[in-house]
């Protein structure tokens, strides 16, 4: 059974395609571990500083406790003293930045599938292939393509599933974040 699911039988077209699933795998992880600790990090520094906002009653000592907050609520706050328009423009770019990198995951989760689907439709005309050029098929004939195929299916939809889940729910985060932001820019206006 081992020599029809291992990876001896896989030829050069199924190993490009888990080559590539394999890079779009890894760009995923990447992104989303990168972005869920971005998006951590700028959570929890406006979380302290919108709390000590709402904490104190004299705001003139509060432009100290911004700057030293490295908190996006902080530097939104400072901004809106000058003007309106600059603390909106602060959040835009904010915004746009925090959103870098999401088109990609989004992408690798809608092609991951088809790109492993592209290995199962090789996998399949290598299976007629080796059919057509011997004399009696049997399973061992027809099993190393059909192995090849499912291989590179279920590869990519091990790299789409991933993918998925995570730009949702780190989507949710960034709305969540975003929201926050201009809640709080609307309510200091």
């Amino acid at each position: 059974m081992n020599a029809y699911f291992g990876f001896s039988q896989i030829g050069s077209i199924a190993i490009a395609v888990l080559a590539i699933l394999g890079i779009m795998s890894l760009y995923s992880w990447s992104f989303m571990i990168y972005k869920w600790l971005q998006l951590r990090s700028i959570f929890k520094k406006n979380r302290v500083f919108i709390t000590k906002f709402l904490e104190v009653k004299d705001k003139s000592s509060l432009d100290a406790f911004a700057k030293a907050s490295e908190s996006a609520a902080g530097n939104i706050y400072i901004l809106s003293k000058d003007s309106y328009s600059s603390a909106r423009s602060f959040l835009e770019i904010i915004s746009k930045d925090l959103e870098s990198g999401f088109a990609w995951l989004a992408s690798i989760g809608s092609t991951a599938p088809f790109v492993g689907l592209f290995g199962t439709i090789w996998g399949i005309i290598n299976a007629f292939n080796n059919i057509g050029n011997v004399q009696s098929v049997t399973i061992a004939t027809v099993a190393p393509g059909i192995s090849e195929a499912l291989i590179t299916t279920a590869a990519g939809i091990f790299v789409a599933v991933p993918a998925v889940i995570g730009y949702n729910i780190l989507y949710s985060k960034l709305s969540s974040i975003t929201e926050e932001l201009e809640g709080f820019l609307e309510a200091i206006k």
